[in-house]
């Protein structure tokens, strides 16, 4: 006789964990989920190429060497927002995206070969040329990342060049946001989509706090 625990597939939990610790990042084969609704841009944030992040899988902070399109929390926390807590459950668990549907607690080999293959990234859902995509353009040539988390991890230590740098840097930015809804009547919960997060945020991880 077949012992059933042996041959079942491993079941969710349903404890949330994986929820609670942030948003899956998207790959390739979600594009269907924004294509049909299922998942909007107010969902999703940006993480720029040159941000310091925690990465669940490869645990701890890195800095990433490429950007990531992924599922927003709900409003500065980590937690997934489809994940909802009374219930302990996934709001679109039919059309999860990739990254839940491979996540399994006792056997994390799926996500992790999965995990860096095939990421979504702006240019996979925008149109390359439009004029969307030249506002992304120029706010990452004008605004990058990699340079904020460079002035941070100076302020970080002490010093003040960087520092106001940073703060000139990042009110400029903000400008520019508050400029971009006023011209293209775009929700604002789009934004960390378009254009990442704030500077203020990117520059949270060094200790750095600058008013959003």
């Amino acid at each position: 006789m077949i012992d059933p625990s042996v041959t079942a597939s491993p079941a969710c939990r349903r404890c949330g964990q994986c929820c609670l610790k942030g948003g899956p990042a998207l790959h390739r084969e979600d594009l269907p989920l924004l294509l049909h609704g299922g998942v909007l841009r107010a969902h999703l944030v940006t993480l720029r190429r040159g941000e310091t992040v925690h990465e669940n899988v490869a645990g701890g902070l890195v800095r990433l060497v490429a950007e990531v399109v992924k599922i927003a929390g709900r409003g500065r926390g980590p937690a997934c927002r489809f994940y909802d807590r009374p219930t302990q459950s996934c709001q679109i668990h039919p059309s999860r995206p990739a990254e839940c549907r491979s996540l399994i607690c006792e056997d994390t080999s799926a996500i992790e070969d999965l995990y860096q293959r095939d990421r979504l990234t702006r240019a996979d859902i925008l149109a390359p040329g439009g004029g969307l995509w030249e506002l992304v353009a120029y706010h990452d040539r004008t605004f990058p990342a990699d340079m904020a988390s460079d002035l941070a991890r100076q302020a970080a230590v002490g010093r003040d060049e960087p520092l106001e740098s940073l703060v000139e840097l990042s009110r400029a930015e903000e400008s520019f946001r508050r400029a971009f809804m006023e011209k293209t009547g775009i929700d604002a919960l789009e934004l960390d989509f378009y254009f990442g997060r704030s500077l203020s945020r990117v520059c949270a991880p060094f200790g750095v706090r600058l008013s959003d």
